[in-house]
This record gives structure tokens, C-alpha cells and sequence, in this order.
């Protein structure tokens, strides 16, 4: 219902939407922000580059796994059950009012499906970067290499490519949704 000032009251699917998108967001930056940490430390005045690089991007990325991709796919399946429930809920002969609010809260969940899958894409380049730490980290810069020291990138490559799969899924229905509302403007 619409509040009696005039602005659109929130309903539960779409807070609930925005508290996953507010908490990435919260991840991301906190990522960032170790990762900007890590890379300023050095080690007894020596600064083993490989090292601090490699610590540096994985501690900034630590936020991109499926779990949180799936919270993502939760949200943006927020968002188009909105959109489907205010869809069903508005009639021809509703009064202007209630037409203005059904409108109002498609276009609210247009617009958190398209937060989402920008976030979805952030998680997705946070899940690579942190392959790429893995393997910074793994080579460490001094060549010695074994196959210990890769058992963390191939667990780093799979949650990419899990990361991947929920995040092509995000997508797809908030193409759908966006390809809905062009259909029905």
C-alpha cells in the first residue's frame, strides 16, 4: 500500500532484495579494503613481492564464493516474484491510485533486478580475481612449485566456475524480466 504522504511503502520481498544487495555491497568494500591492507605490509623491511601481492588480491576477494552468488540468485528471484504478483494483482478498472502504486513497485523491482545482476557480475570478477591470487600466491615468485601449493588454485577454480553457474542463472531471469517489462511497455 502506498503510504499517506504519497511515497511507496516497502513491501518484505523487496527489503529483503536490498538487505542482500546492501550486505554484498558491505562484503565488497571490506574486501577491498583488506585487500588495500595487505598490500601495504612487509616483512622485516624485506617485501617479498609474490607474496604480499598474492595475499593482497586473495584477502580482497575472500567475499566471492556461490554462497553469496545464491543469495544474489535469491534476490533477483525476489525481484521477478514481485514483479509477477504486482502484474496479477492490477486490474483495467483499478482506481488511478492503486494503478500508480502497482507501477511503483514493478519499477522498483526492475530496478533491484538490475542492482542484482550487476552484483551478480562483481562476484563473478571477484571469483576470477581470486584465482588469479591463488595462483600469485601458489608461484610465490620464487619458482618453487608443487602440487600442494596448486591445491588451493583448483579449489579457487572451482568456486569460479560455481560462482559461474548461479551467476549465469541470475542473469537469465533478470533478462527475462527485463525482457518482460519491454514486452509489456
Amino acid at each position: 500500500m502506498a503510504q499517506s504522504d504519497g511515497r511507496l511503502a516497502w513491501e518484505v520481498p523487496e527489503a529483503a532484495a536490498v538487505a542482500v544487495l546492501v550486505t554484498v555491497g558491505v562484503l565488497m568494500v571490506g574486501g577491498l579494503m583488506a585487500g588495500i591492507a595487505a598490500s601495504t605490509t612487509s616483512y622485516g623491511g624485506i617485501t617479498p613481492s609474490g607474496l604480499v601481492v598474492g595475499n593482497a588480491i586473495s584477502y580482497g576477494a575472500t567475499w566471492a564464493e556461490p554462497l553469496l552468488a545464491i543469495a544474489l540468485l535469491g534476490a533477483i528471484g525476489l525481484s521477478w516474484w514481485q514483479i509477477e504478483a504486482w502484474t496479477d494483482a492490477s486490474e483495467p478498472d483499478d482506481e488511478p491510485l492503486r494503478l500508480v502504486e502497482v507501477a511503483g513497485h514493478i519499477r522498483r523491482a526492475h530496478r533491484i533486478s538490475q542492482w542484482t545482476r550487476a552484483a551478480l557480475l562483481l562476484v563473478c570478477a571477484g571469483a576470477a580475481t581470486l584465482v588469479v591470487g591463488s595462483i600469485v600466491l601458489s608461484t610465490g615468485g620464487d619458482g618453487g612449485v608443487n602440487s600442494v601449493d596448486w591445491s588451493r588454485t583448483i579449489v579457487e577454480v572451482a568456486n569460479l566456475l560455481a560462482v559461474l553457474v548461479v551467476a549465469s542463472v541470475g542473469v537469465w531471469i533478470g533478462r527475462r524480466i527485463t525482457m518482460d517489462q519491454e514486452s509489456s511497455d
